[in-house]
């Protein structure tokens, strides 16, 4: 009688150990929604501080340009080129990127491996085995 005392005893400590962590997942999912709007606020005001400041770099740049070559048109191209340098930098890093997230080569070695084992399987319905072990082709009655 002891023993299933001690069993039921430490059944129901694990039930118990198991609704313990289950109540404390579900306050920790509650206390990372709460956070949620602020973390959102928090990104949307780095966004915008990152862009006045991107503004402000390349006003600042295109007034330095305007006042060495004097000439308005020069100092807006130059800034132009610029942004379109970073821009193409950006995107090839991000094609980059996006190419080494793909699995291409893991997508390669199974599309490989598919087709090849397929085109490997033989036909052993016409085939018989002869009395030298070769394969021989089957008759067809």
């Amino acid at each position: 009688m002891k023993i299933l005392e001690h069993i039921e005893g430490l059944v129901s400590g694990k039930v118990a150990i198991f609704k313990m962590v289950m109540e404390i997942a579900k306050l920790e999912t509650r206390l990372a929604g709460l956070s949620v709007y602020p973390l959102l606020i928090n990104l949307s005001m780095l966004l915008i501080v990152l862009m006045a400041t991107w503004l402000v770099t390349m006003v600042l740049m295109g007034y330095g340009l305007l006042l060495s070559f004097g000439s308005p048109v020069v100092a807006i191209l130059s800034v132009l080129v610029l942004n379109m340098v970073l821009l193409g930098f950006l995107l090839n890093y991000l094609s980059f990127n996006l190419k080494k997230m793909s699995f291409e080569k893991t997508r390669e070695f199974f599309s490989h491996t598919a087709s090849d084992e397929h085109d490997q399987l033989e036909k052993t319905a016409n085939y018989e085995t002869g009395s030298d072990g070769k394969k021989i082709k089957a008759r067809t009655s």
